[in-house]
């Protein structure tokens, strides 16, 4: 008797508290709320890619976001960063309503950047649960001790 309470005490928290890969698929935001652009953001996809954008408050960066495979192992994501995203090119001028930033970036274009040898990046995860905030219910999760809000299962 007192060995099956040990493992269900064992098993109980692996069960029930971590995640799959498929728990994972859509878009995680490092802010629990869509304001005039996204807040720091990992968009997980089914087939292993995945899609990181920088935060879209800024207008005046040029780091637009990077990509690439991502897997689980446990309670760690690896990213493989396959490509980088950023502006090139344009000039900056007093930002608009719709930035937090003091200025913005015009005139430039995006511009994919290939990244040889590839570049690697651990997420470790922590804290995967259901919160309520504003009587909307979403997952939570802190990826490297910063916590992000599941917001869709869009892939991008």
């Amino acid at each position: 008797m007192i060995m099956k309470i040990l493992l269900m005490l064992i098993l109980f928290p692996v069960l029930c508290f971590s995640q799959t890969q498929k728990d994972l698929i859509g878009s995680w935001q490092a802010a629990p709320h869509v304001a005039a652009g996204y807040d720091d953001t990992y968009t997980f996809n089914g087939d292993g890619t995945f899609y990181y954008f920088s935060n879209q408050m800024d207008c005046s960066k040029r780091e637009i976001g990077f990509g690439g495979y991502w897997e689980l192992d446990g309670k760690t994501i690896h990213l493989t960063i396959t490509y980088y995203e950023i502006e090139k090119g344009g000039w900056l001028e007093p930002s608009n309503g719709s930035c937090g930033s003091d200025s913005m970036l015009v005139g430039s274009v995006i511009v994919r950047t290939f990244s040889i040898p590839y570049a690697m990046e651990n997420l470790k995860i922590a804290n995967y649960k259901t919160e309520t905030e504003d009587e909307t219910q979403r997952y939570t999760i802190e990826l490297n001790n910063r916590k992000y809000w599941h917001f869709s299962k869009f892939e991008y």
